[in-house]
């Protein structure tokens, strides 16, 4: 993985950000460039700040959302309260240690993730800030915003001669432990092509392939098909993102682009131990798999032949010798294999630059890799449940 989410945000936080309301006591920033991105904070896990932070950083947020304090007075209390649509209530409160110097807070931001699934388009609305200092009546200020959809995934930004890779934001809606995952797992078991779903227990390539089949033939069987719909929604000269459906509207709508599919899969590859990750090109993505517990030998899979209806290979491959193919796996199997040589080739074509050089839009996301650098799923059945 390319990118690791408390440096990229750091380095956002120092090029892409607007003062938007100031004084000489304190004063607002919001990055990147006015916008508010929820899927960012609710892609990360609470953090300490981090050890490239100076001691006048104070706060466990991403920063994204900063506000400039002058310390009046050594020991000086204060409390920060932020106000806006979908953000739950809260308080920041927090010690300004030394007199006469500037203080940089990062408040962490309480999103809620059911109300702002609901939304389905930019919101132009205001952030109310309100610093109480001491006993003293509270200051406000008020700052013009656009509140993005949580669907929408901030993946690169560019400032001058300046940029940060944020591509690794997709593993968030990566989400192994959803509901949907257990109604493809399902699926999959009454399919019967493997006994077991069990990761690289077997060590055989062929054994996880069957497995990979398997879900594939349980997203074709549910009837999702590929769907050409452009996700993007900026494609620069600052910003770069696109919507990412959740797993449920994807199976719901039996509707799936290129990358809807690609995060499907990962979830459930995740689910069952096998280790998946995301391969991001201009205007397209795909995913790949580990056919060894050691990483060492990948496949891909073209998820725009979901639902295809393509000839059957005239040999069957090795993994699927000794299923009996009725007239559904026959189907399935071929749409599979299909899209497995289609992977190989498109990777194959586009591997020299997925070296971290061709940005913004080549990366690899590993989603084991983004989930051991604190990149959870966005968790939108909890918010639900609660």
């Amino acid at each position: 993985m390319r990118a690791f989410a408390p440096f990229g945000l750091l380095m956002l936080c120092q090029f892409a950000s607007h003062a938007l309301a100031q004084d000489a006591d304190w004063s607002v920033r919001v990055t990147p460039f006015d916008q508010i991105f929820p899927a960012l904070e609710l892609s990360q896990a609470r953090r300490h700040p981090t050890p490239a932070l100076t001691d006048h950083v104070l706060g466990d947020g991403t920063g994204l959302v900063a506000v400039r304090v002058h310390a009046q007075h050594a020991g000086e209390r204060v409390v920060l309260r932020i106000a806006a649509p979908g953000l739950l209530p809260q308080a920041y409160a927090t010690t300004l240690a030394q007199a006469d110097v500037d203080y940089e807070l990062h408040p962490p931001l309480d999103w809620d993730a059911r109300q702002l699934q609901a939304q389905s388009a930019p919101l132009a609305t205001h952030l109310a800030f309100s610093l109480q200092r001491d006993d003293a009546p509270a200051a406000t200020r008020e700052v013009g915003v656009s509140l993005r959809p949580l669907d929408e995934a901030l993946y690169f930004v560019r400032d001058g001669g300046d940029s940060v890779d944020l591509s690794w934001i997709f593993a968030a809606y990566v989400d192994e432990r959803n509901g949907t995952v257990d109604r493809v797992l399902d699926a999959a078991r009454r399919s019967a092509i493997v006994p077991t779903f069990d990761g690289y227990a077997v060590a055989a390539p062929e054994h996880v392939q069957l497995q990979v089949w398997a879900i594939w033939h349980a997203l074709t069987e549910h009837g999702i098909r590929y769907s050409s719909a452009d996700p993007a929604v900026g494609r620069g000269p600052r910003v770069w993102s696109q919507r990412v459906r959740f797993l449920d509207e994807t199976w719901s709508d039996r509707s799936a682009n290129c990358v809807d599919g690609s995060v499907l899969l990962a979830s459930v590859l995740q689910r069952i131990g096998l280790r998946s990750f995301l391969v991001l090109v201009p205007g397209h993505a795909f995913v790949g798999f580990y056919t060894d517990a050691d990483a060492q030998r990948a496949a891909y899979l073209e998820t725009t032949l979901l639902g295809a209806t393509v000839p059957l290979p005239e040999k069957i491959p090795d993994f699927a010798a000794a299923v009996e193919l009725s007239g559904a796996r026959r189907g399935s199997l071929a749409s599979f294999s299909a899209a497995l040589a289609a992977g190989r080739v498109h990777h194959a074509r586009v591997a020299h630059k997925l070296d971290g050089r061709h940005r913004p839009d080549y990366a690899v996301i590993d989603i084991s890799a983004a989930r051991a650098y604190g990149i959870r799923p966005i968790d939108v059945e909890a918010a639900a449940t609660e």
